[in-house]
């Protein structure tokens, strides 16, 4: 029983190593390029949220960029994209996250290389990173685990030691610019176009509200994220809103089994693989959610929520909150299906 822990360690010990020596070989083969920025995920296959809108910026300043996306730590890189991921990692002055990434935390980086964090959710709602030490899936407190960032953006003034503490880095280098992806929703006019061609999409009638059911996962993280989908009796559901309203479904990213039989009502709709989450948001009249930092961003749009905790108590004693649940809160609490 002991040989695979042990095992483990050395195969991990063997790819740091190769990680750190395959870097520093692009290093000393290939000069840094001016204005090279590079996106990196093990979380997306695409760029999504923060990264695309930076994007997005920087297409429109002329200033070139790449990225190395992935949709999960799951999936296997093949040796070419090892060698390209390495190569401009090795090329970009700016290197540009939004989620964990385990292998650049082992790795030392060129001197001069900036790595920018701009983490997928707002606000500092659950525990992440170095405030779970001692819980449950929280790290060692001498992982080297996001330490090596060089910024880190967070939506506001009042949240930066939360993130400094997350991360494990100081004070200085966590600036409250804001969340890049939420720019729109101060735009009045792209909100309601944008709200008008995703409900023509998803066929919602213009007399019908939609509903949008969008949790966090349960787990350690990407790789044992789960949800309970037993919390909720799915028919009776549909059958209690009548033809009033659109009920529809996006399971968090992590979730590997987001159907679990319940979209066998076609009143039910899966919006799970729907990439525009800015979008949708903005199509949804009513938001019903738990411990997902959509909150945040829902909240610009200034229309109802409703948090659906039936284990809330669990919650708060294996993750836990920043603040307490209840300052959060901006709707109703329910806690069962009924």
């Amino acid at each position: 029983m002991r040989l695979q822990p042990l095992l483990s360690s050395v195969k991990s010990q063997i790819r740091e190593g190769l990680h750190r020596s395959t870097y520093w070989f692009y290093v000393k083969r290939y000069n840094q390029r001016p204005n090279l920025v590079l996106f990196l995920s093990d979380s997306n296959g695409q760029l999504v949220g923060n990264q695309a809108a930076i994007a997005e910026e920087l297409s429109r300043r002329n200033i070139s960029y790449e990225s190395v996306l992935r949709a999960g730590l799951h999936i296997r890189r093949g040796f070419s994209e090892y060698r390209r991921l390495f190569r401009l990692l090795a090329q970009a002055p700016v290197v540009i996250l939004d989620d964990y990434y385990p292998m650049i935390y082992r790795l030392t980086l060129r001197p001069g290389t900036e790595l920018l964090q701009v983490w997928h959710a707002s606000g500092a709602f659950k525990t992440m990173g170095f405030s779970r030490v001692g819980k449950p899936g929280g790290p060692s407190i001498t992982s080297k685990s996001h330490r090596n960032y060089t910024s880190v953006i967070v939506s506001s003034p009042h949240i930066r030691h939360d993130w400094a503490e997350a991360f494990g880095v100081p004070i200085e280098r966590v600036h409250a610019t804001g969340i890049p992806r939420t720019d729109p929703f101060f735009n009045t006019e792209f909100v309601a176009d944008s709200a008008a061609r995703i409900r023509r999409d998803l066929q919602v009638p213009e007399q019908k509200k939609l509903i949008l059911f969008a949790p966090t996962f349960r787990g350690n993280g990407q790789l044992t994220a789960h949800y309970n989908f037993d919390w909720i009796n799915w028919k009776d559901l549909a059958d209690q809103l009548g033809n009033e309203y659109i009920f529809g479904v996006k399971m968090h990213p992590f979730v590997s089994d987001k159907s679990a039989g319940i979209f066998e009502d076609e009143r039910i709709l899966d919006l799970s693989e729907f990439s525009d989450i800015n979008g949708l948001l903005m199509a949804t009249d009513i938001l019903i959610t738990d411990y997902s930092s959509v909150i945040f961003d829902f909240s610009l749009l200034g229309r109802p929520v409703i948090f659906f905790c039936p284990d809330l108590e669990d919650y708060v004693a294996t993750r836990d909150f920043y603040y307490p649940f209840s300052d959060y809160t901006y709707g109703p609490v329910a806690r069962s299906s009924a």
